[in-house]
């Protein structure tokens, strides 16, 4: 098991990872990590690849702080793997830190994964709400002052249990009817993330880590944001807001009262929107100029079938890259 001890930030914890087991299932524990089993094929060849135990619902991955990182971790995971890889690791983490000192002993690519949109909340919410453009100002003053203002709607921050209340439940109905519901991409769309979700919000709130900013309007929940406290970082899991509002920007008046709460707390540092791709959500980047990279570190067995791995992965990184920046040039003027 995972260390739980006090001080260890939450998403290394095992509370992150039983949800995560409970929900997506073939989870086991080696060196320190929480990794998942998987096979995949080469022409007619099979072979095994073992993998962080990271989906696009996860935050920074890494090594819990009470567990050392073998110095001879590549040689354990491949002792029966042809492939490794590591997802979501921050700049920071002690598993990249590790990574860089493999390199020359063992085939690997480190390569970025993500980029997550970051707001330092060390400073005061008024100088953040400077740096923002004069016409996200403007807007966001207004609608904020109609919505809590004239149309009284109440804001709060809370830590308790939602599943046991129902609150989590009508969390997700609010998100399943807008826009990700009509996407089927709504917690409700899938069993196992609603599973995760409902897990998470159970054993961090027991933990002390659980955040939801609600907003409402009487007793009628039109916003939330589903969060979670890992160490000094604010993880911003899940958004949503009431479409019948959209002319108010519930959403962005939530994510700001939730920022203006977040740089009053001594705990929080880092307000964290997530990234699960190379190019954030627009409406995200209207907070913030800061995206922090996010790592994958894949790892290659020794012999054959490692290296015709490896350089397939690395021209398939070239082409990506490649292409990546023809679509960037092409929306140039």
């Amino acid at each position: 098991m995972l260390a739980t001890e006090t001080g260890e930030a939450f998403h290394l914890q095992d509370g992150w990872f039983d949800a995560w087991k409970a929900a997506f299932g073939g989870a086991f524990q080696r060196d320190g990590l929480t990794l998942v089993d998987g096979r995949e094929r080469l022409g007619p060849l099979g072979y095994r690849v073992l993998s962080s135990a990271t989906n696009p619902h996860s935050v920074n991955y890494d090594v819990a702080r009470a567990c050392a990182v073998p110095p001879d971790l590549p040689k354990r995971l491949l002792t029966d793997a042809a492939l490794v890889r590591l997802s979501y690791l921050h700049a920071e983490s002690r598993l990249l830190a590790a990574a860089m000192g493999w390199r020359g002993s063992h085939r690997q690519i480190v390569a970025p994964h993500a980029l997550t949109p970051v707001i330092d909340c060390r400073g005061s919410y008024d100088a953040w709400l400077a740096a923002r453009s004069r016409r996200f100002r403007q807007r966001l003053r207004r609608d904020e002052a109609q919505a809590t203002g004239a149309m009284a709607m109440r804001f709060e921050v809370r830590r308790d249990d939602p599943a046991s209340s129902g609150l989590l439940q009508r969390m997700f109905t609010l998100e399943q009817a807008g826009w990700k519901g009509a996407g089927g991409t709504a917690v409700q769309d899938d069993a196992a993330t609603e599973h995760f979700y409902t897990e998470l919000a159970r054993n961090a709130a027991a933990a002390g880590a659980l955040r939801l900013a609600l907003l409402w309007d009487g007793d009628r929940l039109v916003a939330f944001e589903y969060a979670i406290l890992g160490g000094r970082r604010l993880f911003v899991l899940k958004v949503a807001y009431d479409e019948r509002f959209a002319d108010l920007s519930l959403g962005y008046v939530t994510a700001a009262l939730h920022l203006r709460h977040c740089f009053a707390q001594p705990d929080i540092d880092r307000y964290d929107q997530m990234g699960n791709g190379m190019t954030p959500a627009g409406y995200k980047l209207r907070f913030t100029d800061d995206c922090e990279t996010l790592y994958r570190v894949t790892l290659f067995a020794p012999g054959l079938l490692g290296t015709i791995l490896f350089f397939r992965d690395r021209a398939r990184a070239r082409v990506k890259a490649w292409r990546n920046a023809h679509r960037a040039r092409a929306k140039q003027p």
